[in-house]
């Protein structure tokens, strides 16, 4: 280790930052009292190991010495981490299947993330690996390991909005039920007013299936008396018919 990145190395290993960002160098120069300027302690950390470079401009990884090695973290949120700190306010949040795993309700890790951003709001290519996903979300987000992520009653919700968006229905059984214990009819109803009649039917379906049947009376005041055919998966093969929710079934194992 050159003895002139010593102090820095040390204010970065004592604060473990995933992503390091313009800012956050000159914080640790002062602290350590260094005399380098921020591009030459950038390019010397890049030059021995210590900062991987990102696609997202100003900011870098931290690849601190307990890797031993020049070894990425394989972080599939690192792009989006580094977005959020240089633009914290960014309108995203882990969404959809992703955000299944990280509440830890599924076994089943997505074989490709899926953030969502709210209307209006381009998404740069840093974050082009993963898939993006315009939605209005209502509930406020909940910062887990340090990301925005979508509570348990937008999950739901969205799922029933845009099920062709969620990508792990082959394993329901495992995650939608675990994912509406989580919840409360108030939030559900909160989330999902206003969505149409489709959404809400898909979602009354979800909760009877998963035996949240306080869900589903909490929804009914939201539903029109008489219901109109709604689909739940593709449209051709029609799947299982449920006579009284009028839906057609592609999706979910019957009960």
């Amino acid at each position: 280790m050159p003895s002139s990145l010593a102090g820095l190395l040390q204010e970065l290993e004592l604060r473990q930052p995933k992503v390091v960002t313009g800012s956050l160098v000159a914080e640790v120069i002062a602290a350590a009292g260094s005399h380098l300027t921020n591009t030459a302690a950038v390019e010397r950390l890049v030059r021995e190991g210590w900062l991987a470079p990102l696609r997202t401009r100003d900011a870098w990884e931290f690849v601190p010495a307990s890797r031993a090695g020049r070894h990425p973290s394989g972080d599939p949120w690192i792009e989006l981490r580094a977005l959020l700190a240089r633009k914290p306010d960014a309108p995203v949040a882990v969404a959809f299947a992703s955000a299944v795993w990280e509440w830890g309700f599924s076994s089943h890790q997505p074989s490709r993330q899926t953030f969502a951003h709210q209307h209006g709001w381009r998404p740069p290519r840093s974050l082009n690996d993963a898939r993006s996903v315009s939605y209005d979300w209502r509930l406020p987000l909940v910062r887990k390991d340090g990301l925005p992520v979508w509570q348990p009653a937008t999950i739901v919700v969205a799922a029933a909005n845009r099920p062709e968006c969620q990508d792990n229905w082959g394993n329901a059984d495992d995650w939608l039920p675990e994912t509406l214990r989580a919840t409360t009819p108030a939030d559900v109803v909160a989330e999902a007013t206003g969505r149409g009649t489709a959404t809400l039917t898909r979602l009354g379906y979800f909760a009877e299936w998963s035996g949240r049947h306080d869900i589903v009376e909490a929804l009914r005041p939201l539903l029109p008396e008489q219901l109109p055919v709604t689909f739940l998966g593709p449209r051709q093969p029609r799947g299982r018919w449920v006579k009284h929710w009028k839906l057609y079934d592609s999706l979910l194992a019957s009960r």
